[in-house]
């Protein structure tokens, strides 16, 4: 399905790719995969929800998309995602928007899916963001990025469960890392720096799979 109002898409949003500021759902969903998704964590922090209820649909103005030139980058020809903002220490930047489907099974038409994350491993319910999603996508790994010296090659950010209060389900979202134990300065309160890339680790799996398929490039998280 293509986008119909592009005055309300993100700048650099991909034609081809259906923009989404709210989940949607695979009909092969089961009730108790709809009722494991739609029931808090007891250990839920409490700032999570109030963080994520703050967030206002659609594009995001704390993140940017950017295509991606420089051929020492591991995903050039394809589009990161970086600040349009400094960003604090653990702050909450974007959810992660896509199709809440089962995560197993024969037949599974994401298996094979670059941009899949587990939602509720347990329940075995993943979300998708191959055909629709938002701007967490094209977030990139870390590995390989240049311009970052080898001493501090470690992500700056991280997929993290995080509950919608408004929707009342769990969602995946895009965390700054926390700031470590031995910053100082403005390190202290500033996590992603305006106009930086923001990296996750989509772990060793991933690229093992990749390396293993003759894939060495391109955006997407780990399954």
């Amino acid at each position: 399905m293509g986008n119909k109002d592009k005055s309300t898409l993100p700048k650099n949003w991909p034609d081809s790719i259906r923009y989404l500021s709210s989940p949607i759902y695979s009909p092969q969903l089961t009730a108790a995969q709809f009722a494991a998704i739609r029931t808090r964590p007891a250990d839920a922090p409490e700032d999570t929800q109030a963080s994520l209820d703050v967030l206002k649909p659609g594009p995001s103005a704390s993140v940017r998309i950017t295509p991606i030139s420089d051929p020492q980058h591991p995903a050039c020809g394809q589009s990161g995602l970086f600040a349009a903002r400094d960003l604090r220490p653990g702050e909450l930047v974007v959810a992660y928007v896509g199709e809440v489907h089962p995560g197993a099974g024969d037949g599974n038409p994401h298996a094979q899916s670059d941009y899949d994350l587990w939602l509720d491993h347990a329940a075995g319910v993943a979300v998708d963001a191959a055909r629709a999603g938002n701007e967490a996508r094209f977030v990139n790994d870390y590995r390989g990025v240049p311009g970052r010296q080898q001493q501090q090659q470690r992500p700056n950010a991280e997929f993290r469960e995080a509950w919608d209060g408004r929707r009342g389900e769990k969602v995946m979202a895009v965390f700054v890392l926390p700031a470590g134990k031995k910053a100082v300065g403005r390190a202290r309160t500033v996590g992603i720096v305006k106009g930086q890339e923001i990296l996750v680790s989509y772990g060793k799996g991933f690229w093992q799979e990749r390396m293993a398929e003759g894939e060495l490039g391109g955006d997407g998280p780990e399954s």
